[in-house]
């Protein structure tokens, strides 16, 4: 049966997610607690998983406090296994700081995960607990079809970018065709790669005669999870 796995932002303010938690109606079976590496944050996180480590398991996740794609990165590897078990994830942006709250969104499009907030109350003028709970519509990114996939994960595999279209065709097919055979396989390739290009997954750069392909971080981020 599928469990209901917490992703959760930490922020300056304990008794906030507390109380988002507690309004959100989800159930929780197992939370991830994403701590920025600035100064302040692990203690908060250290006073959140005392308070729910008697409840369910914890697991801290420490990522950047400015780096958009190097945090999702971190997170998308962590949470692997509960995608690969199908686990339902919801994921707690109530007290992000304004750029994990970008990392978080990139992570919820990539999953599939719901994402939510607790939007704030106010008695004269000062903040005053949680209101109400909003999920946040998140759309999609385009699906990527499996020749791209494989395509991304050719290039990740091998360092992150390759030297030619040629290589990428024998890291990816084996070998290079000849004749007719080798044109169709480079046209394949050439059109899986400018579709890729063109939705910000790989960068080329003309070398000399070569074409030079690299994964963006966007891209590195897909390849994470699969």
């Amino acid at each position: 049966m599928a469990k209901a796995v917490h992703v959760i932002a930490v922020g300056r303010n304990k008794e906030r997610i507390m109380e988002s938690l507690k309004l959100s109606g989800y159930p929780i079976q197992k939370a991830y607690l994403i701590i920025p590496d600035g100064e302040g944050y692990m203690e908060v996180a250290e006073d959140l998983e005392k308070m729910l480590s008697v409840l369910v398991e914890i697991e801290k996740i420490r990522v950047s406090e400015t780096d958009v794609y190097d945090s999702a990165i971190k997170i998308l590897d962590q949470i692997k296994p509960e995608i690969a078990e199908g686990n339902n994830l919801l994921i707690n942006a109530t007290d992000s700081p304004r750029t994990l709250m970008i990392s978080l969104y990139l992570v919820a499009q990539l999953t599939g995960g719901r994402l939510y907030v607790g939007m704030p109350k106010y008695e004269k003028d000062k903040e005053a607990g949680i209101e109400k709970i909003v999920e946040i519509p998140v759309p999609p990114l385009k699906r990527i079809g499996q020749d791209k996939i494989t395509i991304l994960k050719a290039i990740y595999e091998n360092g992150k970018e390759v030297d030619s279209i040629n290589t990428l065709i024998k890291l990816v097919d084996g070998k290079l065709e000849k004749d007719k055979a080798y044109m169709a396989q480079r046209a394949k390739m050439s059109y899986h790669l400018k579709g890729l290009e063109k939705d910000g997954y790989i960068e080329t750069k003309r070398e000399g005669k070569n074409v030079k392909i690299l994964l963006t971080p966007l891209g590195e981020a897909i390849c994470t999870i699969f």
